[in-house]
């Protein structure tokens, strides 16, 4: 019984362990350590990459002879004969004998049983395959780096959808902040008013606006908490855990760092999607020269060495080895429109690959753009604030004083937060920006390590 009581205690406790431990408070980095070995989407594309691996090992092996073994056992209907006896009599008359069948015997010989069986072992190798052999090797290694490409696109965005989620949430959170404070500033100037009412040193108007106010703000702040919970589904879902409780990252304060063509130039050296698509000029150029191949003749040798046999006189042999070759001279003109096609399809990557070279760059000014105008967004809230503040605590003072109203008050308040709210979202709208352009310019860890 003491034992039982043990055993629930150590488990009560590992449940708590296993709680804190699945309740975080997590930074940009820790959230995208993560994601990388939770999230599902990322670990099918890790697995592809595996899977292609392995593939391009055994195109490896197209250089190597191939070794096997086989057996054979028949049963034929009928031995095989062969009946001599219309030449033995022949032979007989050349050498007048009476009865030849007495003398000679009989001619009708047994070449093969009916029940026969033979082992080998076989080996080939190809010796020259008009390069196809070297062609599909260099094209396992494309598609192998095509696919580690992919995965690490795949990875990019999975890391901008963290990015945008996470500092979403942030923005939430602050949001609460805001609002929570905003409320208390309205709860007090509420009972502020209530009991200048009471005192008789303000009409029973004011105290209604402090309540209307009061009840907006608490709605508000309702509103930002369901806000969070929505933000905090978001993340958990991406990242892959079960519990979340905070955010240790900071926003980072809007700078420019560097100009909008330093930014160009990096996209269009860095960009996974436009090396996936070098790749895939590489690929296109190695399916030219496969088809090419075929023009040249094919050879290659092979040996069988006859492990045992059994009733299968007529082999003698133990072993045999041959060269062969093998030369299409004409196929219908297959190849040449094969030819065609290939080189069809490496100016179709061509194409791709210089729309999204244009693409790309506009983009990359598109979200350079966007962080010029948070910033500008930011600084330009950053006065409006000190003058809200200002504002703010002229109005209160008045108020408090009698020559000021409560709706002068709730006015400077609302209009301080909204600022601060204003400020938070150029902040946040700068660093979704800011991460999505440091991502596709393969410069993911310099952005987290600043976060």
């Amino acid at each position: 019984m003491k034992l039982n009581k043990v055993n629930i205690k150590i488990f009560l406790f590992l449940c708590f362990i296993t709680t804190l431990s699945n309740a975080q408070n997590i930074t940009l980095k820790e959230a995208y350590n993560l994601m990388l070995s939770k999230n599902g989407e990322a670990k099918a594309s890790s697995f592809e990459v595996k899977a292609m691996e392995e593939e391009h090992k055994a195109t490896k092996g197209l250089r190597l002879p191939t070794i096997g073994v086989s057996g054979t056992y028949m049963h034929l209907d009928n031995d095989i004969t062969v009946d001599l006896n219309e030449e033995r009599n022949m032979v007989g008359g050349l050498l007048s004998i009476t009865n030849p069948a007495d003398v000679l015997g009989d001619w009708n010989f047994e070449l093969q049983e009916k029940n026969l069986g033979f082992a080998t072992a076989d080996i080939s190798m190809p010796i020259f395959a008009g390069g196809k052999i070297n062609a599909a090797t260099k094209a396992s290694e494309i598609k192998l780096a095509i696919t580690e490409t992919k995965h690490k696109i795949k990875e990019d965005e999975l890391t901008i959808n963290l990015i945008n989620y996470f500092f979403k949430l942030k923005l939430a959170q602050e949001a609460v902040k805001l609002r929570q404070d905003v409320y208390n500033v309205i709860l007090l100037h509420n009972d502020q008013a209530n009991k200048l009412f009471k005192n008789g040193l303000i009409p029973e108007v004011e105290t209604l606006n402090a309540k209307v106010a009061l009840s907006n703000a608490k709605r508000e702040l309702l509103g930002a908490e369901k806000d969070v919970e929505l933000a905090k589904t978001a993340v958990k879902n991406l990242i892959g855990i079960n519990s979340l409780e905070g955010l240790k990252s900071n926003f980072n304060k809007p700078t420019i760092v560097k100009s909008v063509e330093e930014f160009k130039e990096e996209m269009l050296t860095e960009n996974n999607q436009l090396k996936t698509i070098e790749k895939n000029q590489e690929l296109a150029g190695i399916g030219l020269k496969v088809e090419k191949s075929d023009y040249f003749p094919k050879v290659g040798i092979s040996g069988t060495y006859i492990l045992g046999t059994d009733n299968l006189p007529l082999v003698d042999t133990k072993w045999f080895v041959g060269l062969g070759v093998e030369w299409e001279i004409f196929n219908g003109f297959q190849r040449e429109h094969k030819i065609k096609a290939s080189k069809y399809k490496i100016s179709q990557v061509e194409q791709f690959d210089k729309q999204a070279r244009l693409n790309l760059s506009t983009y990359t000014e598109k979200l350079y753009n966007t962080m010029q105008k948070e910033l500008e967004q930011y600084e330009s809230l950053n006065a409006d604030e000190e003058f809200a503040k200002k504002l703010k605590f002229m109005r209160t003072r008045a108020f408090e004083e009698g020559t000021g109203t409560s709706l002068e008050v709730v006015d400077a308040t609302l209009k301080l937060s909204e600022i601060k709210i204003h400020k938070i979202k150029a902040l946040c709208e700068y660093n979704i920006a800011y991460g999505e352009l440091m991502v596709l310019t393969g410069k993911t860890r310099s952005f987290l390590n600043q976060n």
